[in-house]
């Protein structure tokens, strides 16, 4: 979660570190300022536990404006909503001020460098094979999460996505819900789709529905999975590293044609994420997405090469591994099936 931060955006700030921020749960006091977003900024905090030990967490503070919605409730809403779900930080305590202009906040769960961050450590900017694919299946759980409560993320990237500080390395979660969106009904059917849409998202990572203009759903969230998994297992990262939109676009396109071998370049075993792309490109938008499919695809791939999925990451000590139990994830198995379209 932490991040390097000019002076523009540190001036920007309205709560300074040192601020104390008293609630009736707790006093906390602001310390360094962790991120800027386009809807509010992270700092880490600390308190004191009924125990009167100091811990930290995290304080994402918005800044009240007239005639714009919080995206903090969003954010709020559907933390309490996965709360079931290890991939999402837990709540600490939340509400809104009116000093400051007013402003609304949540304390929650403090989390590690974001994945992005975690890549660039390592050489060539990337992570080993089963790592990628092992954080990438982590971070689909945490959106299949998102999907059973009925969100779309609509903003996946490497940058939203976190490994947990200790004990908690092998734990990977999903961060900044601020242009996240309910995809269904007062009825709690899929909503009809718009005949026209704003371009929302990160252009790297974004899926082919949103260079269209057209309604994003459950399968555009996957797609952009799969583009972070390579962002952070391909050297040299996604081949449309361009900043115009249509060359962007144009180019994903022709990764599903004639330039898909640029796409998986120099991967030890592209086959079972070819069919990820297949499959995902092969959905509508109203279309309920077979995650069991994609979590035994990317399984398999580090089987065939002699690995497993569940193996450590490239970050934890052998001393982390004995601590942690095996699995570490929020899927919920039973009763589920692989579809006959999933079948390899």
């Amino acid at each position: 979660m932490c991040s390097i931060l000019t002076d523009e955006e540190e001036d920007d700030t309205f709560i300074k570190p040192g601020f104390e921020l008293v609630t009736p749960r707790n006093t906390y006091m602001v310390g360094q300022l962790l991120g800027v977003g386009g809807f509010g900024d992270v700092f880490q905090v600390s308190c004191k536990d009924k125990d009167g030990q100091t811990v930290d967490y995290a304080l994402k503070v918005e800044k009240q404006k007239e005639n714009r919605h919080s995206k903090l409730k969003m954010e709020i809403a559907i933390l309490k909503a996965c709360n079931d779900c290890n991939h999402f930080t837990k709540i600490v305590d939340r509400g809104k001020r009116d000093e400051l202009g007013g402003y609304f906040f949540i304390i929650m769960e403090l989390v590690g460098k974001t994945i992005g961050d975690m890549a660039k450590k390592h050489p060539n900017g990337v992570f080993s094979f089963v790592t990628a694919l092992g954080v990438g299946s982590q971070c689909l759980e945490g959106i299949e999460s998102l999907h059973k409560h009925e969100y779309i993320h609509r903003d996946i990237k490497p940058a939203n996505f976190a490994i947990g500080l200790p004990p908690k390395q092998h734990i990977v979660y999903v961060l900044d819900f601020g242009i996240a969106r309910k995809f269904t009904n007062f009825k709690n059917e899929v909503k009809t789709p718009r005949q026209r849409v704003a371009f929302k998202g990160t252009l790297r990572f974004c899926a082919l529905a949103c260079h269209q203009g057209v309604e994003l759903g459950r399968k555009d969230d996957c797609e952009s999975i799969l583009y972070l998994i390579l962002s952070v297992l391909v050297v040299g990262g996604l081949p449309w590293d361009v900043e115009n939109r249509h060359d962007v676009w144009r180019i994903k396109e022709e990764c599903r044609r004639e330039k898909r071998s640029e796409l998986f370049r120099g991967i030890r075993r592209a086959k079972e994420l070819h069919l990820f792309m297949d499959y995902i490109d092969s959905l509508a938008y109203q279309d309920q997405v077979d995650y069991d499919f994609l979590y035994k695809i990317l399984a398999l791939s580090c089987t065939e090469v002699g690995a497993d999925i569940n193996d450590p990451y490239e970050w934890e000590s052998m001393e982390d591994v004995k601590k942690r139990k095996k699995k570490t994830n929020c899927k919920k198995k039973e009763g589920k099936k692989i579809s006959k379209k999933g079948k390899i």
